[in-house]
């Protein structure tokens, strides 16, 4: 685990490791919120309680329900897991539970968890940058990159993040609900992107704007047979140069390992990992 938690102020006099504490704060801040704000009312409700966040759906899937930061406190950890699992055991529903970390999680906490039934599922860089230092790419030729402005446009986003990650029930989820109910004003929390290559629309992006002072990038997505010509870093570069036009010094994201070595090209470092666990609690 780690010290710091995110105030949305960059101190530019921190180096080294107290340096990637604060970017590991910001990458944990910019998840908790971007999920937080995807479900809550209608869709679902989102609770935060004593330093804890967590959401709950009702949905028979653990990506629906869960601990998005969990408060362990100074008592017993065995105690403050159980009580955090106790809505979704409940209701007899699958969960997922976030950690954050600099290092591995503490073996007790590993413990409590697979004891209510949780098991760790993936564990996954998060990744800074400092977006005064962000060099972007030549982009290739033929693309050009637009925001996302419109319905039409949303479902054509859609439709390539779930091509490009073999999910076609993404143009039914919740990023898709939000905005549609939202709209797509500046004043709203998340802003997203299509590339296209001679007029057709291949990569996709998010940018989301949940943590103060945070871009955090999210559905960085080239449909398959348009994968190793520089589309993934056009369309995330884009996002990154709005972010830094609005003053935003932070960039954050968590990588799975096919993106990796994009977000090291573009000048991200790993400085936490992201731990998921999942499972149905125990009802007991």
């Amino acid at each position: 685990m780690y010290r710091c938690r995110w105030t949305g102020i960059v101190d530019s006099r921190l180096v080294g490791a107290e340096r990637d504490e604060m970017l590991a704060a910001a990458v944990e801040a910019d998840l908790v919120e971007h999920v937080a704000r995807l479900h809550g009312p209608p869709i679902g409700e989102v609770r935060r309680e004593a330093g804890s966040v967590w959401f709950l759906t009702g949905k028979d899937d653990p990506n629906e329900n869960g601990v998005l930061r969990a408060a362990l406190g100074n008592g017993p950890v065995e105690e403050s897991v159980r009580s955090l699992t106790e809505p979704f055991a409940g209701r007899g529903l699958p969960m997922m539970w976030w950690i954050f970390t600099r290092d591995t999680p503490p073996a007790r906490v590993d413990v409590a968890l697979r004891d209510q039934g949780l098991a760790l599922r993936s564990d996954r860089p998060g990744m800074g940058l400092d977006l005064r230092e962000f060099d972007p790419p030549i982009p290739p030729t033929s693309t050009t990159v637009e925001r996302v402005r419109d319905p039409a446009s949303l479902r054509t986003w859609a439709s390539v993040v779930g091509k490009a990650f073999a999910d076609p029930a993404f143009v039914e989820s919740p990023s898709v609900a939000f905005n549609l109910a939202t709209g797509f004003g500046d004043d709203g929390p998340f802003r997203h992107f299509v590339c296209r290559v001679d007029g057709d629309c291949v990569g996709a992006a998010t940018l989301s704007l949940c943590a103060p002072g945070v871009a955090g990038l999210a559905n960085i997505s080239t449909v398959p047979e348009q994968r190793g010509r520089g589309i993934g870093g056009a369309v995330a570069s884009a996002a990154l140069l709005e972010a830094r036009a609005m003053g935003i010094a932070i960039a954050a994201l968590s990588s799975d390992d096919l993106g990796v070595g994009l977000y090291r090209r573009l000048g991200f470092r790993t400085v936490c990992r992201h731990l998921t666990y999942v499972g149905r609690p125990d009802g007991r």
